[in-house]
C-alpha cells in the first residue's frame, strides 16, 4: 500500500524545527534572533504544529489510546507556552515590566502550571507511552526514546538553566528514538476514524458554549477560571485531529493549512485572554492591550486577523463532501457568512457556530457520505 510519506516528512521537519529552536536558545546573546519578531518561539510553535499528523499515526496499539490524548494535550500546552513567551518577548525593551509580567503569570495557577511548568512535558510523556506499542518490534528504538525523554525531563525540570545542554542532548536523543520507531514503519492507509468526527463536533459545540458565555456573563466575573475562553480553547483542540484527517485531495491540501492556521491563532488568542482575565482591574487590562497592539506579530496574528482563517478553512474542508451532501455544505457556507457578518443576524457567533455544528453533523452522519474516505486520509 502507498505510504503516507508526507506525514513522516512533516513529523521530521517539525522535530527538526524544535531542535533548531532549542539550540538557538543558547545563542540569543550572540545572534540577533529576536527581532523584528520572536523567531525562536515562532520556529518552536511551527514545529509543534507540524508533528500533529504524525502523532496521530505514530502508533496504533493499546498504548496509543492513552498516549495520543496525553501527547495532544502536551502540544496544545506547548503552543500556549509559545504565546506566553511572545508576550514576555514584547517587554524586551523594558525589563522591569517584563519581570512584573513574569512574576504575575507565575502566581496564576490557571496559567503557569498548565502552559509552562507541567503542560508541555506531556508531549514527552505521551510519545513515550506511545513508544511502548513498539516493544515487540523495535525494542532498541523504544529504549532510546525513553532515555531521551527522561534526560530531557532531568535537564529541563530538575537542573538549573546553565545545564540547558543536558536538556538539549536529551531532546535530540528522544527525537532520534522517535525517528527509529516511526520512519521505517510501513505506513498503511488508515481507515476512517469515526472518533475524530465525534471529537470535531464536540469541539464545535464547545465553541458554541464559549460564545454563549460571552453573551450571558462578563468574562472577568468567571471564577476560578475563564470558562468562556477555555471553552474556545478546548473546542479548537478537539477539532484539530479531524482537521488533519479529512479525505486526501487538493481541497484538503488547501483547507487544512488554512483551518490549522486559524486554530492556532484561536489558541493564542485564548492565552492572551487568559492573561487579560488574570489582571486585577480594567485599567491594567487596557494598558496590556495598548502594549500588545504595538506588536503586529502578536496583535494582528492572534487578535485582529488570524482567527477568521479557522472558519474559512472549515468551509473549504466541507467541500470534500459536495458531491455526497450539497445541503450540508450549503449550511456550512451560510454559517460562515453569519460568522463574518456578511449575512447580518443578532448573536452571529452563537448562531454561526451552531449552524456549523448542524452542517458538519449532516456531512458526517448522512448515510451517503459513509464511504467517501475510501480508506484514504491526509
Amino acid at each position: 500500500m502507498k505510504k503516507n510519506t508526507h506525514i513522516k516528512v512533516l513529523f521530521v521537519l517539525g522535530f527538526c524545527l524544535q531542535i533548531l529552536a532549542q539550540i538557538s536558545f543558547s545563542f540569543t546573546d550572540t545572534f540577533n534572533l529576536l527581532e523584528p519578531i520572536d523567531f525562536i518561539h515562532w520556529t518552536l510553535l511551527i514545529g509543534y504544529v507540524l508533528i500533529i499528523p504524525g502523532v496521530l499515526h505514530f502508533s496504533k496499539g493499546k498504548f496509543s489510546k492513552v498516549g495520543v490524548p496525553i501527547t495532544m494535550a502536551g502540544i496544545m500546552a506547548s503552543i500556549g507556552m509559545c504565546t506566553i513567551d511572545f508576550v514576555l518577548w514584547s517587554f524586551n525593551s523594558n525589563l522591569e515590566e517584563r519581570a512584573n509580567m513574569y512574576y504575575h503569570l507565575v502566581a496564576e495557577p490557571a496559567i503557569w502550571p498548565v502552559f509552562i511548568s507541567v503542560g508541555p512535558t506531556l508531549l514527552f510523556v505521551g510519545l513515550s507511552i506511545q513508544s511502548f506499542d513498539y516493544i515487540n518490534t523495535n525494542l532498541k528504538g523504544m529504549f532510546i526514546t525513553l532515555f531521551g525523554s527522561i534526560t530531557t525531563g532531568i535537564g529541563g525540570l530538575l537542573l538549573p538553566q546553565e545545564y540547558h545542554a543536558v536538556m538539549l542532548i536529551g531532546y535530540i536523543v528522544f527525537v532520534i528514538g522517535l525517528f527509529i520507531l516511526f520512519l521505517p514503519k510501513k505506513q498503511e492507509n488508515t481507515k476512517h476514524n469515526k472518533l475524530y468526527d465525534y471529537l470535531f463536533l464536540t469541539g464545535i459545540l464547545f465553541e458554541v458554549i464559549g460564545q454563549l458565555l460571552f453573551v450571558l456573563v462578563s468574562v472577568y466575573d468567571l471564577k476560578p477560571i475563564d470558562f468562556a475562553h477555555w471553552s474556545l480553547f478546548l473546542g479548537v483542540a478537539f477539532a484539530i485531529p479531524k482537521m488533519v484527517n479529512f479525505p486526501k485531495g487538493i481541497i484538503t491540501y488547501i483547507g487544512t493549512p488554512i483551518a490549522m492556521a486559524g486554530a492556532i491563532c484561536i489558541l493564542g488568542m485564548c492565552l492572551l485572554d487568559f492573561i487579560w482575565w488574570s489582571q486585577p482591574n480594567q485599567e491594567i487590562r487596557n494598558e496590556f492591550a495598548s502594549h500588545l497592539s504595538q506588536f503586529p506579530s502578536i496583535w494582528d496574528v492572534f487578535i485582529k486577523k488570524g482567527t477568521g482563517y479557522f472558519n474559512i478553512g472549515l468551509f473549504i474542508l466541507s467541500l470534500n463532501y459536495l458531491r455526497q451532501n450539497k445541503l450540508g455544505v450549503l449550511v456550512i457556507l451560510i454559517a460562515t457568512l453569519f460568522i463574518f457578518g456578511i449575512i447580518p443576524i443578532p448573536y452571529k457567533m452563537i448562531i454561526g457556530y451552531l449552524t456549523t455544528l448542524i452542517g458538519f453533523g449532516l456531512l458526517f452522519f448522512t448515510k451517503t457520505t459513509i464511504n467517501e474516505h475510501k480508506d484514504k486520509q491526509i
